[in-house]
């Protein structure tokens, strides 16, 4: 199956005044939102009120049922000097994700970016019963930051560097940082969503889909049947097998000159391969 299997899942969710607007457009507003309120709670001394229902705890908001902590924990934030650049870096990396992957595919990379430190820290709780606070957008910027790279690991940084290695020295640095510092829990939180962005966008670029479930709605108004007249068949004109063929590979070569042959599936690689057999064959007779 093509990686890009609906042909609207990579269109904008909507545009604003011509501008598309995107999942990761929305997100990246949000998350802005999130560091002002978080900035403003502060300076009005309201910032334990805020936490205790925004923020997650590790023995309240699975265990003790305040579910909504689940989302809202990742959009709160204190800012800095970088909290502009960490922004505009995120709402890149997530627009050209979701461009690549669609829609659907990226609410679900995003969602199970956001539920690993929940799921960690109740784990954590359960084993020690000690409970842990947290809040903030850093792993939901890491998760996507390593999917971008996954995607297009030759792109050069400063001109010299490809965005691969990038990846791998901030993971290095990141986990001997943890290491020293005995964040046992952020390390094991870093390599689950590393791991999980990586190895969902391998999975997706070789072919693979995850299961949908579709659940019909009691409300769902049945569709009333109405009669029509047998529409004429428009006889079309034939297309030569030679023809479907070009016109194939010149869709596989525009895929290539896009997204980079890593995004072939295997049956496009095969093809293209058989292709190539064919023009080899021509040129020796």
């Amino acid at each position: 199956m093509a990686l890009l299997s609906s042909f609207n899942e990579d269109r904008p969710v909507t545009y604003f005044r011509g501008y598309p607007i995107y999942y990761a457009t929305i997100l990246t507003i949000a998350y802005g939102i999130g560091v002002a309120i978080t900035f403003f709670g502060q300076a009005t001394g309201n910032w334990s009120t805020l936490a205790s229902f925004m923020a997650m705890d590790s023995a309240r908001t699975i265990l003790g049922g305040q579910i909504w902590q689940t989302l809202t924990y990742s959009f709160i934030d204190f800012p800095s000097f970088f909290t502009i650049i960490g922004l505009l870096f995120l709402y890149v990396a997530a627009i050209e994700v979701e461009k690549y992957i669609g829609k659907a595919r990226f609410l679900t990379l995003y969602g199970v970016i956001v539920l690993i430190p929940v799921v960690t820290l109740t784990l954590f709780t359960l084993l020690t019963g000690t409970s842990a606070i947290y809040f903030g957008h850093t792993e939901v910027s890491i998760g996507l930051f390593i999917a971008f790279c996954t995607l297009y690991p030759g792109i050069q940084w400063g001109g010299f560097i490809s965005a691969k290695w990038v990846a791998i020295a901030s993971l290095i640095l990141s986990t001997m940082v943890d290491l020293s510092s005995r964040s046992f829990i952020h390390l094991t939180q870093l390599w689950l969503i590393s791991g999980f962005s990586f190895g969902y966008i391998r999975f997706l670029q070789n072919g693979g889909e995850l299961p949908s479930l579709r659940i019909a709605s009691p409300f769902r108004r049945r569709p009333t049947l109405r009669v029509v007249q047998k529409p004429k068949v428009r006889t079309r004109p034939a297309v030569s097998s030679a023809e479907t063929k070009g016109l194939e590979i010149d869709h596989l070569l525009e895929k290539i000159s896009r997204h980079g042959l890593g995004s072939l599936t295997r049956d496009e690689r095969a093809a293209l391969e058989r292709a190539r057999k064919k023009l080899l064959e021509k040129d020796q007779n």
